[in-house]
């Protein structure tokens, strides 16, 4: 098909495409900050906040598996507690320059980068005591100092406009940056497949993705620098914490994916890596081919589409009538596509390649189902505002993330247990030898119908997440009275002092 004259302007001047702005709309300049630093933050979570840092901790440091999932449990659950004052902090605080979010992604990134490379260092502690608590420790410091970033990175996408269509195609650029960063991470999977490659330790290769990954990840980060916040706040402050997460009573949406997040995270499950690492398959030729390396091929592959798509998520969700029509979308596909993989299994390469042609399929509406997250949770920070006069980024994005954390502690819980109750056993990886007939049974299926059970239990809270345009449009037009309404008494004050 050939391109057209706009198109070919933008493939001719680039920087100038990016640089302009069509009226009534946000600038790209922007959009591509916000959504190489979410690329960035992707890496960085995707390197230390998910299921990597158990793997390295059950396989290089040899802590016991049950061990793992209690420590990082107890470590997310701590740092939900102390999350809610993270958001109150960045809600009460205003830099002199006039932002509140902007800063602290700016000030606190590289002590964040510090800490999660640190997260990958073995220092040879031969007590098992002491490489806990050094592990317990840094992690919480981790995850405080990434509580600060995330919170106002996500408050970024409900500040950046007014208007609702336009933090839905910021949405948009979030879940495509969300979706580049993460890729790289997946990468680990192939260096790890049968114990190493190149020669390389399982502890060398941790170190030298933590660096490459957390170092770029938060040099991206700085691109949010470029994002304005163009939301005045109207409200009279949102008091101390209880009063502040009382606000969040009123965020009904926010409260169902805090509901989907649990009941997901209770699911059964283990990461990829303990599913794929000491599988091969043989070769013609009398050799073999790693299954890692062919995940994270398949991988890419499959979330290619996922990641086009993503730059239609708008268009397609009025196709098909709203974000909440996206998300039960996602969810029955992602059931039934891992209902069929399951049954596929993984025995051949051919049938790992079916199972990824499944996920392809699953990729696509799943690809839209994060942009449909973002823009409703945006939209119910207007909601609570028009609902109570309070301005709740800060508390909101918080609470978002304590819930992940929550989640995300509870999972690495079930797993450490699910991991204990296969029998899996770490030092077998290093010595190249099988795991158990029991372990080899069982692990495909636990990997993919465990979480086919919680995505069925999800859609009862999705089923109830409604905010039609209606109430929307209604809420938006109000809010936009009273600031312009507040703006003008702003204006009228020192007029009258003099």
């Amino acid at each position: 098909m050939a391109l057209t004259e706009q198109q070919k302007d933008v493939i001719r001047h680039p920087v100038k495409w990016f640089n302009s702005t069509k009226e009534g709309e946000l600038p790209r300049v922007e959009l591509a900050g916000i959504a190489g630093a979410t690329a960035g933050q992707a890496m960085m979570f995707g390197m230390a906040g998910a299921n990597w840092f158990f793997h390295f901790c059950t396989n290089v440091l040899m802590i016991k598996d049950t061990t793992v999932g209690q420590m990082t449990s107890a470590v997310a659950i701590l740092d939900a507690v102390i999350d809610p004052s993270v958001g109150l902090a960045i809600d009460r605080h205003q830099f002199k320059d006039g932002r509140k979010l902007v800063p602290w992604i700016r000030n606190l990134t590289p002590f964040t980068a510090l800490a999660a490379v640190m997260l990958f260092v073995n220092w040879g502690f031969s007590s098992q005591t002491t490489r806990i608590v050094y592990c317990i420790a840094i992690f919480l410091l981790w995850d405080i100092l990434h509580s600060f970033m995330n919170t106002s990175l996500l408050g970024l996408t409900a500040a950046i406009s007014p208007q609702s269509s336009q933090r839905a195609r910021t949405a948009q650029w979030v879940d495509f940056g969300n979706m580049v960063g993460s890729y790289f991470p997946e990468l680990l999977l192939p260096m790890l497949g049968e114990g190493g490659a190149f020669g390389m330790s399982q502890r060398s290769i941790y170190l030298m993705f933590a660096l490459i990954l957390c170092g770029g990840g938060s040099a991206l980060f700085f691109m949010a620098t470029k994002v304005k916040e163009r939301i005045r706040v109207t409200g009279e402050g949102t008091g101390n914490i209880f009063q502040s997460f009382g606000v969040l009573r009123h965020n009904y949406i926010l409260l169902l994916f805090v509901l989907v997040d649990l009941v997901r995270a209770c699911s059964p499950t283990v990461s990829e890596v303990f599913v794929y690492q000491q599988v091969s398959y043989p070769l013609k030729n009398g050799g073999s081919i790693s299954a890692s390396a062919l995940v994270a091929i398949f991988m890419v592959l499959a979330g290619l589409p996922a990641t086009s798509v993503k730059l239609f998520a708008t268009k397609i969700a009025d196709k098909v009538g709203g974000m909440q029509r996206v998300l039960i979308i996602a969810a029955l596909t992602d059931i039934l596509t891992r209902i069929v993989s399951a049954s596929i299994g993984i025995s051949s390469i051919f049938r790992l390649v079916l199972v990824y042609v499944c996920e392809a399929i699953s990729d696509l509406p799943w690809g839209i189902y994060g942009v449909a997250q973002r823009s409703l949770i945006s939209d119910s920070v207007d909601y609570v505002e028009w609902k109570t006069g309070q301005r709740t980024e800060g508390v909101t994005m918080s609470a978002r993330n304590l819930t992940g954390k929550l989640g995300s502690g509870l999972r690495r819980l079930v797993m450490g247990y699910t991991l204990n109750w296969l029998g899996y056993k770490a030092e077998n990886v290093e010595l190249k030898i099988p795991q158990s007939a029991h372990y080899n049974k069982y692990v495909w299926p636990v990997y993919k119908l465990g979480t086919a059970c919680g995505a069925l239990v999800s859609l009862i809270p999705i089923f109830l997440m409604k905010y039609p345009d209606t109430l929307r449009q209604q809420v938006e037009s109000e809010l936009a009275e009273r600031r312009a309404l507040a703006e003008g008494n702003a204006e009228e004050v020192p007029q009258e002092a003099t």
